[in-house]
């Protein structure tokens, strides 16, 4: 027995895998006992050295190493061994010593002291050659016992084969309702073998039994508040952590788990210079950590190993080849020639480790049920080649129909669907076709049902962030808001397009603040983009910087006109809409604002790259709010400003139209007028354009004897106007998506199918005419 082997002040090696348990029976079966515990990866960092996140910065700073590359390199530094002579060698050996020339390796010179005259027990480890080498350097300075606890072992007889995922989920379902319903504790049943292509059945059908379970596969980077944190990330952690109070709901226990779990990871980075390579190290911090989730009284535990859980009743799925167990190639970084000079486990010892460990491991489960599917949309799949030893009969199970009723319909409406397609009747079909009769098939409801507030609240985390973008979603279609911005089913796919958009609109930001290398600013932009450009890519690339230049030298023309001369750009603006216990914010980036010095008067221009569309009419309808969105936040930030005019600015022209009166340049710097509206007192449009009589600044803007002749001006009252229907359809919004009214409603305007054109998710909704509105033209929105 391990008593033999322990004594007062021993140090006991034990597997991660089953590290807690272990110590739980050891303390309940010895009680306190001076009994250092270590993993087999801690004794070894500890006798030869260890290395940490400033060693992984290091490497990512200088070489630009990936990350896991950087992990790859230090692991193989313990296995450095002058028998071999490569370049592959050569190159750890002059890695660790760079290393260890910035102390960026860290030897623990203390430990091998505190070895002496003390007894290392190794219980239940695997060991391989590695481990034996490290063994045979301890027992220099102390006693060492390997000792293995000897399990009862258990005679399996089959193993279970489906055609499919479902059918073996399904009856892995059914089985568990068996054990509970005959008294089994929940607690004690394990689920073993499964791949992220098993985690949507069984969700799916788990909800079906109303089994409760839990993956802990929710981790920190996958969080809205994760990606957040990350895309404000800067080298000053208390703004980066100020974004997340401000624009998240800090009553919220899910939002400050998340926040301390960020400060937790920050506190190890607090050393760190170098921005971009502190995100690379963070990205990676967040995607290892798991966040903490609702904890039921009982579940279904999903379990990596055996080890430990050889009283639990375990469903072992997935006992295919290649899967259980997993099988190592020669890909390493030395090869399996290499690594036996050097005296470590080869990839045939490691698979040869690995199957001993799930045979043993399966012997010594009592109640243990395996199953392997045939088929998968991955392809086909075969028994594991652990049943060569096993020797298990393969059973095709019937599956049984007492249960789950939801179940029962599904399976119901697939034999109807193959007795009509194929002329195949199933076995089952007559006796569930007599107990369901009425199951509607082939018919379909494909409104809106209303989901729970308190779900909803829940599942933003008691956040609601919203912007001009979401708001036209929602008023184009609720149903289309609900699947874009809350169940976030828009798949982002950078193009070429949007990066030229991006890298203006990054350039027009920067340009105008004193002295910039805008030919460096350019093409550094283009360098930290991870879209591979091709060829005919970068030579326009190339071409459109001069046209980039271009367009700042016509607006600096431009801005000779005015006696505005304070620029904001990029300017985020954010309003608090909260309501009760949700923190609700609306938000917005102006592109440029251009005031006075006093904040009395301002413009407000936007830079697009596309073709904007300047129809305020709809407004009324909550519908291309983009301009009166940007008035909307520029009047609660400087609530006494008059505004001079608010516009749309193309910074990227197609085809010039030809006009024998101008030279090319001046037709492109007419494209590149203010397109807009602009105030109707001449004494405030002068400060901003002095020649506005015949514009060179506003698109259309002239004068004559009766006045301004531009049908695209406004009075201070129209200009409020629209203020105050914006923030009516913000409110209106806010409202009706606190209430969960996400209906399928397609707004038509006259004959233009809004809500449907360009929309993705039509394979989603199955509109159909009585589901779109319809909504009259309006010919001018300032009479409403």
């Amino acid at each position: 027995m391990l008593d033999e082997f322990l004594t007062n002040d021993s140090i006991l090696v034990i597997p991660n895998e089953n590290k807690d348990k272990i110590i739980e029976d050891i303390r309940s079966n010895y009680g306190l006992v001076n009994i250092k515990f270590m993993s087999m990866k801690e004794l070894f960092r500890s006798y030869y050295f260890s290395y940490d996140e400033k060693t992984i910065y290091y490497l990512i700073n200088k070489y630009n190493y990936e990350y896991d590359v950087c992990v790859k390199y230090l692991e193989n530094l313990y296995f450095i061994n002058n028998l071999i002579d490569d370049d592959k060698m050569k190159m750890l050996i002059d890695l660790k010593k760079e290393l260890d020339l910035h102390n960026l390796l860290y030897y623990n010179k203390l430990f091998i002291n505190t070895l002496k005259g003390k007894n290392i027990v190794f219980f239940n480890c695997l060991i391989d050659k590695k481990s034996y080498n490290l063994i045979d350097d301890l027992k220099k300075y102390c006693t060492v016992n390997i000792f293995n606890y000897k399990y009862d072992e258990y005679l399996h007889e089959n193993v279970y084969e489906f055609d499919n995922i479902f059918d073996e989920v399904s009856y892995m379902a059914q089985s568990i309702v068996e054990l509970i319903n005959k008294g089994i504790d929940i607690n004690k049943i394990k689920i073993c073998g499964i791949t992220n292509e098993y985690k949507n059945f069984i969700k799916k059908i788990f909800s079906f039994y109303k089994i409760p379970i839990r993956f802990n596969d929710n981790y920190l980077y996958s969080t809205s508040i994760g990606k957040d944190f990350l895309k404000h990330l800067s080298l000053d952690f208390d703004e980066s952590l100020s974004y997340i109070t401000c624009n998240y709901n800090m009553k919220d226990a899910n939002v400050i788990d998340i926040y301390n779990k960020i400060i937790h990871i920050l506190n190890k980075y607090i050393w760190a210079s170098d921005l971009e390579v502190l995100k690379i190290m963070l990205i990676h911090e967040f995607k290892n950590t798991i966040i903490n989730e609702l904890n039921y009284s009982y579940e279904v535990q999903i379990i990596d190993s055996l080890s430990s859980y050889y009283d639990c009743y375990v469903f072992l799925m997935n006992f295919s080849q290649g899967v259980v167990p997993v099988v190592y190639k020669n890909e390493d970084y030395f090869s399996d020639d290499e690594k036996t000079i050097i005296g470590i486990d080869t990839s045939f010892d490691i698979n040869l480790l690995n199957y001993n460990k799930w045979i043993n491991d399966i012997k010594r489960c009592k109640n243990i049920i395996i199953s392997y599917k045939k088929h998968s949309s991955l392809g086909d799949f075969y028994l594991s080649s652990l049943n060569d030893e096993l020797n298990l009969t393969t059973i095709k199970p019937t599956l049984n129909y007492n249960y789950s009723n939801i179940y029962n319909k599904i399976i119901l409406t697939e034999d109807i669907d193959n007795l009509i397609k194929y002329n195949l009747c199933s076995s089952e079909l007559e006796f569930l076709f007599n107990n369901y009769k009425d199951i509607s098939y082939r018919k379909y409801n494909n409104k809106y049902s209303l989901i729970d507030k308190n779900k909803l609240k829940k599942y933003l985390n008691n956040n609601l962030v919203l912007s001009y973008s979401a708001i036209n979603n929602y008023y184009h279609c609720a149903f289309k808001y609900y699947l874009s911005n809350v169940l976030k089913l828009n798949i982002f796919e950078e193009s070429f397009y949007i990066i030229i958009g991006n890298v203006f609109h990054y350039i027009l930001s920067i340009c105008f603040n004193g002295d910039v290398d805008l030919y460096r600013e350019y093409n550094d932009y283009l360098d930290k983009q991870k879209y591979v450009f091709n060829e005919r890519e970068k030579f326009f690339l190339n071409k459109l910087f001069s046209e980039l230049i271009f367009v700042i030298n016509t607006i600096k023309k431009q801005y000779s006109y005015s006696s505005l001369n304070n620029f904001l750009y990029e300017e985020e603006i954010t309003i608090d809409k909260s309501k009760e216990d949700m923190l609700i914010i609306f938000k917005g980036f102006i592109d440029k604002i251009i005031m006075d010095d006093n904040f009395k008067y301002a413009s407000i221009v936007d830079y697009k790259t596309g073709n904007p569309s300047l129809d305020l009419n709809n407004s009324i309808y909550g519908i291309d709010l983009q301009l009166p969105v940007y008035v909307y936040l520029l009047k609660n930030k400087y609530p006494n400003i008059r505004i001079v005019g608010f516009y749309l600015q193309k910074i990227l022209n197609g085809v010039i139209s030809c006009d024998n009166k101008k030279d090319y340049n001046s037709l492109k710097e007419d494209e590149l007028k203010l397109q807009g509206y602009t105030n109707n007192d001449e004494n405030i449009i002068s400060l901003f354009d002095s020649n506005y009589y015949d514009s060179n600044v506003i698109k259309g803007m002239k004068t004559s004897s009766k006045g301004i002749s531009s049908k695209k001006v406004l009075s201070d009252d129209d200009i409020i106007k629209l203020y105050n229907i914006t923030e009516d359809k913000i409110n209106l919004a806010i409202d009706n998506i606190l209430d969960c009214d996400f209906s399928i409603n397609p707004k038509r305007v006259g004959s233009d199918n809004l809500g449907c054109m360009f929309c993705k998710y039509k394979d989603v909704c199955f509109m159909n005419e009585s589901d779109v509105v319809n909504l009259d033209v309006v010919d001018n929105v300032f009479d409403y």
